[in-house]
């Protein structure tokens, strides 16, 4: 089962149509990583089977990065030039890359460690894993109706069932060992619970908000502005009277909400354009109507039906979510000095090193 926060190194391939660079570049030379040397890669006339990364004795191709090039570059014909569909598939290439070559990475490490006479086992259970989740949901996310027209499918785009099982496997073995390096459990005492509650009271700090109904009234609906100020005037003398602030609001508000009663939600104070409405929201007693408040667009009258005062959350009612907070914190920080510590032992080259 995925974990979380592996999402912020893991992630599925996925068959999105995404941009790629299919221009032929000259033979590399010779590619340095901490004294050891990679043979520069000669780019493939295919822009899928381009290699645009080495980890250790992996490599990783233009199209795991991103399928379905010639796809793309056919949609894209006439719609923008060469030179900017080039820009956005190097954009997106150097984006997407490093999310794989931390995978890779991972996944590497756990080829190197693990004993090879229990690899065996291992693919297979993955393999019925892939067969049992990830051919349905291939199939669903390309609408193909049997295995044979996803695997037409994923040819188009550069890739076969093969592979993406071949990419499944390894993301699924990443994401188990790297939940085995990294110590995601770690208690999170009161101690260091409470310091980072000290340490970032402002987050905790809550600002008065309120609840209110409103009634609208636009220039632009009248001939005048006159007879708007007469329409609202009677819209608030037919609530005084005893009609509902919900059915007037309804039938005849121009507000965004008249539709629901002129009820308005949860309004932080400071966050209005116009500083009249704001006033009324946090000096109004709960309950009464507003006089009539003008502003550029029309006239107003509110009502506030609740309010909170600003605040500090306590620390019994934010523990929980400051623990989320610490454990997210550490988790991300494992996971960052794992994958360095993977870099400084195993060579990694990318296309971009040499740019």
């Amino acid at each position: 089962m995925q974990h979380p926060n592996h999402r912020i190194i893991l992630s599925a391939i996925v068959l999105a149509s995404i941009l790629s660079q299919a221009a032929a570049q000259p033979q590399q030379p010779m590619i340095a990583s901490r004294g050891k040397t990679w043979p520069g890669a000669k780019i493939e006339p295919c822009a899928g089977a381009q290699i645009v990364a080495r980890v250790g004795s992996e490599v990783i191709l233009y199209g795991d990065v991103i399928p379905g090039i010639n796809e793309i570059r056919q949609a894209n014909k006439g719609k923008i030039s060469d030179e900017q569909l080039d820009a956005q598939i190097k954009n997106l290439l150097k984006q997407r890359l490093p999310q794989h070559v931390e995978t890779k990475l991972v996944y590497y490490d756990a080829k190197r460690t693990i004993p090879e006479e229990n690899f065996p086992r291992i693919e297979e259970s993955l393999g019925k894993q892939f067969e049992k989740v990830e051919i349905k949901r291939l199939m669903e996310r390309s609408e193909s109706g049997s295995r044979r027209e996803l695997e037409e499918k994923l040819r188009k785009m550069g890739s076969s069932i093969k592979r993406q099982k071949r990419a499944f496997m390894q993301r699924i073995l990443a994401q188990q060992w790297i939940r085995q390096q990294a110590k995601f459990d770690e208690e999170i005492t009161y101690d260091r619970t409470m310091a980072y509650y000290r340490e970032h009271r402002e987050e905790f700090e809550k600002p008065a908000r309120a609840r209110w109904e409103q009634l609208t009234v636009r220039y632009s609906e009248h001939p005048t502005n006159t007879a708007a100020h007469a329409e609202i005037a009677r819209l608030g003398n037919q609530i005084l009277e005893g009609v509902s602030f919900a059915e007037a609001a309804r039938r005849y508000s121009d507000g965004p909400t008249a539709e629901d009663g002129g009820r308005r939600d949860w309004t932080t104070k400071g966050n209005l354009v116009c500083e009249e409405l704001d006033r009324a929201l946090f000096g109004l007693p709960l309950g009464k109507l507003s006089p009539i408040i003008r502003d550029k667009d029309g006239f107003h009258i509110v009502r506030v039906t609740e309010r909170e005062q600003a605040g500090c959350t306590p620390f019994t009612e934010a523990q929980v979510d400051i623990r989320e907070k610490i454990r997210k914190q550490r988790t991300q920080a494992e996971l960052e000095a794992y994958v360095q510590r993977l870099k400084d032992k195993i060579p990694v080259w990318t296309i971009f090193d040499a740019q």
